[in-house]
């Protein structure tokens, strides 16, 4: 009797040890965050300095891949304890073990959390990396291909605090003459869900020293902070964020909302050697913090090139430091990104093109992505001919500025940068640079975002054979008129851009194309407004396209038959 009591006493003990077990089990959506913290009551001479205190954790999964994950500063709490906190995002279902240790290598803390099969948020695909089999373009850890549909980029003065000591964020910026300042929550909400509605999937966001103390080392948390969340409310929108790292328009060492174009008047200089300790924990600050984030990878500098500073100069730096040590601090080894030409003299995975003249071309064979408006010479009236005369420049001030995408004659250059883009096998493009959206958007700005949305529809129709379609030549032998022609496609699908020039109209003609191998169906659309044209067939053995009347510029979709 007593012998069966006790086995029934064990028995409910087990069901209750292993429900307590059960009940305290971490689950963490696929591509979501496990974060947890470490405190610390011991005074530091400063706390953000990984040399002085540091804190890391080995995640492993259930099939043995482990990460090694360092840890960030993030405050005191109200018992004055220092928190430490570390990040992680699993990219396996499953079961995941970590373990945290100190700076002396000492074991302090361990646990466990299980992993779901699906991720938290239907756009969130992982983080992205360079396809291994198409290595001209990127796809995400779940295999689908990633075409940047970007924005504006978000500057550090957009999210960061209204004032700082005796500094207010507010003003007019002195070289784009477009107000800066401080964003509302709402602000920023209200433009990521105007991305979500034109379908767009990526903003970038500027860093550059700005949320830097004066010491050079320590953060303002409130401003880093304010970033992770704008970083994760576009997480939750499916929209993927480029964080820039190093700027040439990087913050003044004296004035928290300004910047300073010379590299010795910033918190640190980028472009000469020297002050490793304040570069190398800047890095590892951002890292730890963001990498974490499924929607992330890196611009490690933007525009370094540009005068009054050397851009050889820091094209060696980042080969033999910068890219080195964010490839040391970053666990998943995302992606970095880097503007202008220094991109081809540097060991980046990703060329971010600016207001060039050039579309990408058979030589590139890295991903490149338009970050802004292709040049191109709109046909002038006599008032802009007199006052470029009179004054030697433009109306509008730059092809990346406010005005540029308020400009209703420009709308065409902005779609004919996104096909153009696209055709020529780059990886995707962004809209304006210093968009004001402390304003209400403008008619065409919004016509901008919805031609760009047009795109994004079809690389959504056609996104699983989109990594395999490469630029294709000589698909066309005569045509009807003289409209400039690109395509991009594979054996399944051909899509071609038709660039006939500002305002030109082009009537309807037949187009010879070369030999084919399958049949198609053939679908004429207006990429101004996505309307369908027209629809036809056509067979392997026929090689002439009657091609509908349009103005200025017309997409060609040829879809093969089963």
């Amino acid at each position: 009797m007593f012998t069966q009591l006790m086995t029934h006493c064990f028995i409910i003990f087990l069901i209750l040890f292993n429900s307590s077990i059960h009940a305290e089990e971490k689950y963490i959506p696929l591509y979501g965050i496990f974060e947890t913290s470490v405190k610390d009551n011991t005074q530091y001479n400063n706390p953000f300095d990984y040399s002085e205190v540091s804190y890391s954790a080995e995640f492993t999964s259930s099939n043995k891949k482990a990460y090694q994950v360092s840890g960030f500063y993030n405050g005191a709490n109200v018992e004055h304890d220092n928190i430490w906190l570390i990040r992680f995002m699993p990219s396996t279902p499953g079961q995941w073990h970590y373990t945290i240790k100190n700076n002396q290598g000492e074991n302090i803390k361990a646990g466990q959390f299980r992993v779901s099969e699906t991720a938290a948020y239907t756009a969130n695909h992982g983080h992205i990396k360079v396809d291994s089999k198409n290595p001209k373009y990127l796809i995400h850890q779940d295999g689908t291909p990633h075409y940047w549909v970007g924005g504006k980029w978000i500057s550090a003065r957009d999210y960061g605090p209204k004032t700082k000591a005796e500094f207010i964020n507010k003003g007019i910026d002195e070289r784009s003459q477009v107000a800066y300042g401080y964003k509302t929550n709402q602000q920023l909400i209200d433009y990521l869900d105007l991305l979500v509605e034109y379908k767009h999937n990526g903003i970038l966001l500027k860093i550059g020293q700005y949320p830097l103390q004066k010491d050079r080392l320590s953060w303002d948390l409130e401003w880093i902070q304010r970033g992770e969340w704008l970083v994760n409310e576009a997480l939750k929108r499916g929209i993927y964020v480029q964080i820039n790292l190093f700027d040439t328009w990087s913050r003044d060492q004296d004035n928290f909302f300004s910047y300073n174009m010379q590299g010795s008047g910033q918190a640190f200089d980028v472009w000469n050697d020297g002050d490793d300790h304040l570069k190398q924990n800047y890095l590892q600050s951002i890292i730890s913090r963001f990498a974490s984030f499924a929607n992330v990878y890196w611009e490690l500098g933007n525009e370094m090139g540009h005068s009054p500073n050397c851009g050889k100069c820091f094209s060696k730096l980042a080969n033999d430091k910068y890219i080195p040590w964010i490839k040391a601090f970053d666990p998943y080894n995302l992606p970095i990104g880097l503007s202008e030409e220094m991109w081809r003299v540097t060991n980046v995975e990703i060329g971010f093109l600016h207001q060039t003249q050039n579309l990408p071309d058979s030589s590139i064979d890295r991903p490149v992505i338009m970050n802004e408006l292709v040049g191109y010479e709109l046909e002038q009236s006599l008032f802009e001919k007199l006052w470029r005369k009179l004054f030697n420049k433009k109306l509008h001030r730059g092809l990346w500025h406010d005005n540029a995408i308020n400009n209703e004659t420009l709308r065409f250059s902005y779609r004919r940068t996104f096909w153009k883009v696209f055709t020529h096998g780059g990886s995707g493009s962004s809209e304006a640079t210093w968009l004001d959206i402390n304003r209400q958007l403008s008619d065409n700005v919004l016509a901008v975002m919805k031609d760009h949305m047009h795109l994004s529809n079809i690389i959504q129709k056609f996104h699983t054979d989109l990594n395999t379609m490469y630029p294709l030549d000589n698909l066309f032998i005569t045509t009807a008129n003289k409209a400039q022609i690109s395509s991009r496609g594979n054996g399944n699908i051909i899509i071609s851009y038709f660039d006939a020039g500002y305002k030109n109209k082009v009537k309807a003609g037949r187009l010879n194309l070369s030999d084919l191998t399958k049949n198609y169906n053939v679908t004429w659309m207006n990429p101004s407004t996505g309307a369908i044209l027209s629809r036809q067939k056509l067979l392997q053995n026929k090689t002439q396209l009657v091609q509908p009347e349009y103005t200025q510029d017309l997409v060609l979709i040829l879809q093969s038959l089963p």
